[in-house]
């Protein structure tokens, strides 16, 4: 299963990116509103930036969205890379996946913004699965109220998180 990808920059890359987010919204949460989904795709295109993962027929199959600050400093606080967002197709969900798309945006950050010292990861509270896999990869968290509930923030120093990921891409 070849996966490859991709930063966001084209009107028709925010397009299929869009249309994969509001496909899975209900992934993200239950209770998730077309119009807090389409809120929310404003936001990263304006203000973030998002990742696509696509298969070999170039579908998107994944999702990433990121900022350079956080929404409670008014991204002011460009040392900090925060993803809130991770979307996966079900078929695609698993650890390979997840660890080749962390290892893209890394070194998409590191070259692009090399002031970014601290990353970030969000998830519900309420969602295991996301909390135990963000928890292997990182040693700080703190918690936050989020748009639907609790949300546990996951931190770890960018080139920590570098080094940790290349000893999973040598297997």
């Amino acid at each position: 299963m070849t996966i490859s990808y991709q930063k966001c920059v084209s009107d028709d890359d925010f397009a299929k990116a869009s249309l994969f987010m509001l496909s899975h919204k209900r992934d993200l949460h239950a209770s998730y509103s077309t119009l807090e989904m389409v809120t929310l795709i404003y936001s990263y295109v304006t203000q973030g930036n998002l990742i696509c993962a696509k298969d070999a027929d170039n579908r998107v199959v994944g999702i990433v969205a990121y900022y350079y600050g956080t929404p409670e400093q008014e991204f002011q606080d460009k040392d900090v890379a925060l993803v809130d967002i991770a979307i996966a197709d079900r078929a695609y969900r698993g650890s390979r996946l997840f660890i080749q798309g962390l290892n893209y945006m890394v070194n998409q950050i590191m070259e692009g913004h090399p002031q970014v010292q601290e990353f970030r990861l969000a998830a519900l509270a309420e969602n295991d699965y996301l909390c135990r896999l963000y928890a292997k990869f990182t040693r700080s968290r703190f918690e936050r109220e989020g748009s639907h509930g609790k949300e546990v923030v996951f931190c770890e120093k960018i080139n920590n998180l570098r080094d940790t990921l290349k000893k999973f891409t040598r297997i």
